[in-house]
């Protein structure tokens, strides 16, 4: 069983650096007597602003204006579409921990996310459920791509933790959620699989991080225990992911339907709640190292290749 602590979550506030701006530049406008006229000053203003806020745009906290949609939505953003779960409590005052679910081979987001909606609404965590086309022949960055949009732009429209960031999937659909997490673990912080997430047509693509801020944390459910023993070819590519520093759980359900039962999406993030937090105390606790720095260069270097 997993034994769960609590975590704080961190908010982002805006209101003083917001305060101390207005107040400088009333100041600048009472005593500037440079300014020749009110129309000098009101294009001074507006130029101020346009810098001010350009500088937040690299902020983490969201840059959607308007009123938020909380519940769960079907948006039909291209011809794929996505679903999107977000609690009923939501506010904009603090953070909130993002699930990325991906569907089995034949699925669809709108039915998947059903089977998410109530463990998050439970924790507190918002659910992104495309639906997408299984990459299967040839290279699967066009998908990729598309999913990564999607998943940014949710992150602009809500106040998404960037340190809390789930991808997992079910079947087909873990094994694509393991390909993304290992080939883009800035976008993620953790993965989880309901099934088998070795094996499948993009292990060849499988991107391995040198850097410990780069090797997310792994769960994989299993439905016996044999499906990895039995497999050298899983096992030698576990056993390369650890020898690499990634920190990799594999667990074996009791019963052979339970990894369709609900309880183990609960499972799963309660995992997800416990590792965020303990991963978060790791990396608080990291001190400088040209070691990391340079494998971190060199990450970025083969992850934007």
């Amino acid at each position: 069983m997993l034994k769960l602590t609590p975590f704080s979550i961190s908010t982002y506030e805006h209101f003083e650096v917001t305060k101390n701006f207005l107040s400088f530049r009333v100041n600048l406008i009472t005593y500037g007597r440079e300014f020749r006229d009110v129309r000098t000053s009101v294009k001074f203003l507006v130029i101020s602003a346009f810098f001010f806020f350009c500088a937040l745009a690299d902020d983490t906290s969201a840059t959607f204006f308007g009123e938020v949609k909380t519940g769960l939505q079907n948006v039909a953003s291209d011809r794929y579409g996505y679903s999107l779960f977000v609690p009923g409590e939501y506010t904009p005052d603090r953070s909130w921990p993002l699930v990325v679910v991906l569907h089995d081979t034949g699925g669809r987001g709108e039915e998947y996310i059903k089977v998410w909606a109530e463990a998050a609404k439970e924790r507190g965590m918002i659910v992104f459920s495309p639906t997408y086309e299984e990459p299967r022949g040839g290279l699967p960055f066009d998908h990729d791509q598309r999913l990564i949009r999607l998943k940014r732009a949710i992150q602009d429209q809500y106040e998404v933790d960037p340190d809390r960031v789930l991808i997992t999937g079910f079947g087909s659909g873990g094994h694509y959620a393991f390909y993304l997490g290992l080939r883009y673990p800035k976008e993620f912080t953790a993965i989880a699989s309901i099934g088998n997430a070795v094996m499948g047509n993009l292990k060849k693509l499988f991107s391995f991080s040198y850097a410990e801020l780069n090797q997310l944390p792994i769960l994989m459910l299993v439905e016996q225990e044999k499906e990895i023993t039995d497999s050298q070819e899983t096992l030698a590519e576990l056993d390369a992911l650890q020898a690499r520093g990634y920190f990799v759980e594999m667990v074996e359900a009791e019963g052979t339907s339970d990894l369709k039962n609900p309880n183990t999406n609960s499972y799963i993030l309660e995992w997800f709640e416990q590792i965020s937090s303990e991963r978060e105390t790791g990396l608080n606790k990291r001190s400088f190292s040209i070691k990391q720095e340079f494998y971190e260069w060199i990450d970025n270097l083969l992850q934007n290749r």
